[in-house]
């Protein structure tokens, strides 16, 4: 008797398209098990049917494995190699990787094939703006619009470049075009609440109280939509008003966050990255001194002090890198045994330290391949200085400080990603500011003189002084330029990019006091930094 693998039956090819519907239908009602049962029944006979390996993919991109994703997105291509829509999902999974080199490649190839899609273009615009590419990103969605000018996402993504630029107006103009047309109006009120500083007698703050009513906004909309309302209720000086939007946020959100988990972290760094251990790895470490780390919590100047740097002729700006987090991540970091972190950092050799320093120095050479100096503003990196120190022992690190109270309600009011789940509650937010000041303590207790330490407060009263203190520590000329930092064109995507297109101004100093009556859980949390 044959066993059951041998008696199943083959699937027949007349009913891969059935079979393919059957998935598909099941994807769009959102279950998505059933969907990949039917694709995996038709891959199971048919490993190289590249719809099925497509189908597949979409279902490993809507679970967020977008490394999975590209897997299936590669197979497909390698059977047909002009398929429309597996360039596509190619393209959007590399996007979502941050490999927006390989995404600009995938789409250099769809788009000679498929000029006139639309969607190819919009893709590339993302992808330039990923690389900083500007220029290349403006004229790509200029090529979208003009095949799809009537579909209003594509003009106010490309409206958000123009904010990335500093071109507040010109962005401003297309987000109150969409509001008024009614289309796209949570993305372009939340555009415009970034591009525009609302006045009194603006109607924006109030359309945007109303729009919050609207049954049709998903809770990631709704989110968004309330923080853009809190920010333009803030410009009217309705804090009252603004600080209950954003605290809304926070409960629709409902992030989880250890802290109890995040201070074992802490300590376990404290453990790995000792002193000696640094120093016996630094042996072995590149000696470029191209790397500049501006680290510190969010807000606290990060992208300011970046704009200064920036600003000098031998300067670049590379904005948040997340490659020295993904070198921590195949070093174990995260990993669900704890300690294997702390092994692979034991065990590290010459070569391997070499082969992760140059790696990180490649990326590097992609935002510039000129510069004496390239500036990485990742601000959490100031968890891995050890590692840092380890790969590169010249690199300059320059550790951003601002008020602890400033800080903390400046993260409050921003729409963080899910990644920022300390920001969730005013309490949680406190406690994890002095997390982050007693680990920052501990690098200075064994790197005395390795990090530079600059006051936000500093740069907005002395703006000259503590510029030129900048541009000493990285090892390089003064240049005036740097005083002028506002006028340099460079994109910039942090919450900050409406603040560097201003000159100094000291407004921001002690901000917190305009929501005094809601800060007491913060104030406790801090203890004495609150002072």
């Amino acid at each position: 008797m044959k066993n059951t693998a041998a008696a199943r039956r083959k699937l027949p090819v007349s009913q891969i398209s059935q079979t393919l519907q059957n998935g598909a239908a099941a994807q769009s009602a959102g279950d998505l098990p059933r969907a990949e049962f039917f694709y995996q029944t038709i891959l199971r006979d048919h490993p190289k049917h590249a719809d099925a390996l497509n189908l597949m993919g979409t279902l490993a991109l809507e679970a967020k494995k977008y490394d999975v994703a590209l897997g299936y997105f590669r197979k497909a291509l390698k059977q047909h190699p002009r398929g429309k829509a597996y360039l596509y999902n190619q393209a959007s999974a590399q996007l979502h990787l941050n490999k927006a080199q390989h995404a600009v490649e995938t789409l250099r190839k769809a788009t000679g094939l498929y000029p006139t899609f639309a969607k190819f273009w919009v893709l590339s615009g993302r992808a330039q703006a990923q690389l900083g590419q500007h220029d290349a990103a403006l004229a790509a969605y200029d090529k979208a619009l003009a095949l799809q000018s009537d579909d209003p996402a594509i003009a106010v993504e490309r409206a958000d470049v123009l904010v990335n630029l500093g071109q507040m107006d010109a962005a401003a103009a297309v987000f109150r075009q969409a509001i008024a047309a009614g289309q796209n109006t949570v993305k372009a009120m939340a555009g415009l609440s970034v591009a525009h500083k609302f006045q009194a007698d603006d109607p924006e703050p109030d359309a945007m109280l109303a729009a919050l009513d609207a049954p049709a906004l998903t809770d990631a909309e709704r989110k968004a939509l309330r923080y853009a309302t809190g920010k333009a209720l803030a410009d009217q000086k309705r804090y009252d008003a603004a600080f209950a939007q954003f605290t809304a946020a926070k409960t629709e959100a409902k992030d989880g966050f250890s802290m109890q988990m995040h201070r074992e972290a802490y300590g376990r760094i404290k453990q790995i990255f000792t002193a000696d251990q640094i120093a016996e790895k630094a042996v072995h470490g590149h000696l470029s001194e191209r790397p500049v780390f501006i680290v510190g919590m969010p807000r606290s100047g990060t992208t300011l002090t970046e704009q200064i740097l920036a600003s000098h002729p031998q300067i670049a700006g590379a904005g948040e890198l997340s490659d020295l987090r993904k070198i921590a991540r195949t070093l174990g970091r995260g990993d669900l045994d704890p300690g294997k972190f702390g092994q692979e950092i034991g065990a590290l050799g010459k070569g391997q330290i070499r082969k992760l320093a140059s790696q990180y120095l490649s990326v590097l050479k992609q935002h510039s391949s000129s510069a004496a100096r390239v500036v990485d503003k990742l601000p959490h990196n100031f968890e891995l200085i050890g590692l840092i120190l380890m790969l590169f022992p010249k690199a300059k690190i320059i550790h951003c400080q601002r008020s602890a109270m400033d800080t903390c309600v400046s993260c409050y009011t921003h729409n963080f990603s899910a990644a920022h789940g300390y920001n969730g509650d005013l309490q949680t937010l406190g406690k994890y500011y002095r997390a982050y000041a007693d680990l920052m303590a501990y690098w200075d207790k064994i790197l005395r003189g390795r990090i530079l330490h600059s006051r936000y407060e500093d740069l907005i009263s002395d703006q000259e002084s503590a510029s030129r203190r900048l541009i000493d520590w990285v090892g390089l000329d003064w240049d005036p330029a740097c005083l002028a930092f506002q006028k340099t064109e460079r994109l910039v995507k942090t919450p900050s990019r409406w603040q560097v297109r201003q000159p100094i101004y000291k407004t921001s100093m002690r901000s917190w006091e305009k929501y005094a009556a809601h800060l007491g859980p913060l104030q406790k949390a801090l203890g004495p930094l609150a002072e």
